[in-house]
Parts: structure tokens; C-alpha cells; sequence
């Protein structure tokens, strides 16, 4: 259990299309109770239209150091005005330092809530999400200094954020020990959403009902997140993809993938894929 009283931010933390926007979706509604998908109100750090809010100024003309610097004085100022829980999203990979300063308020975070997904199922879902084919989303999974958001303009509303390789993003948040963490595999979820929902929340330390667990699991559920972008849309959406909430299960890749690639996805990561528990066959 995560018991610091004096700290706020809690990191949910993955490499992208791991379930990061699923559990954020569950917390909103179990914090906040939203009634929207569209309204999860739950910041990502990258985030330029977060700062352009709360600090009340045009980012655009800001260097990437002068925008870390203001984020860091943002969320420094934000957090001494707020709740005890501030739940941030976070698809970086781990830094300590960012140009000689802290990459993270370090001194406010809470816990890490750490998301993984099976690499094959993944390639898959951030194929879509890219709009690339899936031997370019492979190799960009293997990439060192792969950054998302790259500035081709003058200005886009994310921060650049550095992914490096699929493994690496793992091992780096994992052997970091600034944050407490706790791990949360995307599979786990989808199979037994009560108990690892739970265990997220008895982790952390946060009080539940089984009525309020329930309403929460059940607005996250698939069923309902495919109706609301339905009948809503969804702002998260990549522009690239028809749906962002696609399919909703798990170890589906071998409908995707040949052999050839699934090899090369496991020769890549087999380390990881390993430590994690991953089963899997051709």
C-alpha cells in the first residue's frame, strides 16, 4: 500500500496504446463521476493547452526548455491549490533530469501506476493509431530516441515526448526509484476488471464502495465506451484511425500478424516479454 499523505500526483504511466486512456476513463468516473468520455479531465504532462490554461499565457513561442520550466512551475503551483489525488497521464519514458532540470515534480508524486500490454497485441492497436503499416510500427517499437509529437510545424499541442524502444520504456519506469510503482498488465484488466480494479485502488490507498468500484468498471466497460464515441465521438482519437475504442479483448494479433513479424517482435523484446509473463506462440 502507498500511504504518503504529503504528496499528490499519481503518474498512470505507459508506452502508448497500452490501456493508459482506459484506466483514466475508469478513474475519472470513480473521482470525478463524469458522465462523458470526452470529459475525463485528467491531464496528460505533454500537454501545452493544460499550461496555456492554468498559466494564462501563448506557449507557442516558447522553447522546449522554457515550456519544461514553466510545466514545472505549473504543476508546482496547481498541486499547493489542490485535492489530495491528482491523477496526470504520462506516455514519456522515465528521466531524471530534463537540460539540468528535474523532468518530474519528483517531490509531489505519489505513485507510479504503470501500464504494459503484450508487445503483439500493441503493434497492432499503435499501428492504427500512427497510420502505418505494421512493419514500420515494429521497427518503431525497437527505435532508441523514438519521440512522439515532433514539431513538423510551429506549434502542435503536445510537448515532444521520448519513447525510446518498447523494452526500454518498460525497463526504465520499472528500475527507477524516485516513485513507488505498481504494475498493471492490460490483460489482467480485461480478464478480472473487479479484482485488478480494486487492487489498484487498495494500492493506492483510495477508500471505495463496491457500488462505486462497480458504476466505475461498468462506465469503463467496452461496451459502453464504443456506444458513447458512437454517439459522442471521441477528441483522443488519432486522425488516422476510424475508432479509438476498436476491440476490446486481448491476444488477438495472430489475426494480424504473420509469423515473420511476430518472430521479429519476440527477438527484439524477448528479455521483457520474459520478465512480464508473456505466453505466446506463432
Amino acid at each position: 500500500m502507498i500511504t504518503s499523505s504529503k504528496k499528490h500526483i499519481i503518474w498512470i504511466a505507459s508506452y502508448p496504446k497500452s490501456g493508459n486512456t482506459w484506466f483514466r476513463i475508469f478513474l475519472a468516473r470513480f473521482l470525478y463521476g463524469i458522465q462523458n468520455i470526452n470529459a475525463i479531465s485528467i491531464p496528460i504532462y505533454s500537454s501545452k493547452s493544460f499550461l496555456e490554461k492554468e498559466a494564462d499565457i501563448d506557449v507557442s513561442e516558447l522553447s522546449d526548455v522554457d515550456l519544461h520550466q514553466l510545466r514545472l512551475d505549473v504543476y508546482a503551483k496547481y498541486i499547493s491549490n489542490e485535492r489530495d489525488i491528482f491523477p496526470v497521464k504520462i506516455h514519456d519514458c522515465f528521466q531524471y533530469q530534463f537540460d539540468s532540470m528535474p523532468f518530474l515534480p519528483f517531490n509531489q508524486s505519489k505513485a507510479v501506476v504503470y501500464l504494459v500490454r503484450n508487445p503483439f497485441d500493441l503493434a497492432v492497436s499503435f499501428s492504427r493509431h500512427l497510420g502505418v503499416d505494421i512493419d514500420k510500427t515494429i521497427a518503431i517499437m525497437n527505435t532508441e530516441n523514438y519521440t512522439l509529437s515532433i514539431p513538423s510545424k510551429k506549434y502542435l499541442s503536445q510537448m515532444p515526448q521520448l519513447l525510446n524502444t518498447w523494452s526500454s520504456h518498460i525497463r526504465g519506469w520499472l528500475h527507477q526509484k524516485e516513485i513507488p510503482l505498481l504494475l498493471v498488465k492490460y490483460e489482467e484488466l480485461i480478464k478480472q476488471p473487479q479484482k485488478e480494479f480494486a487492487r489498484i485502488l487498495d494500492c493506492l490507498n483510495i477508500s471505495y464502495s463496491d457500488m462505486k468500484l462497480n458504476d466505475a468498471i461498468q462506465f469503463a466497460s467496452f461496451e459502453n465506451l464504443s456506444s458513447q464515441e458512437k454517439k459522442y465521438g471521441f477528441q483522443e482519437k488519432s486522425i488516422h484511425s476510424h475508432t479509438f475504442f476498436h476491440t476490446g479483448k486481448s491476444f488477438y494479433y495472430k489475426n494480424y500478424l504473420n509469423e515473420k513479424q511476430i518472430k521479429t517482435i519476440f527477438e527484439q523484446h524477448s528479455s521483457i516479454i520474459k520478465q512480464l509473463g508473456y505466453d505466446f506462440d506463432f
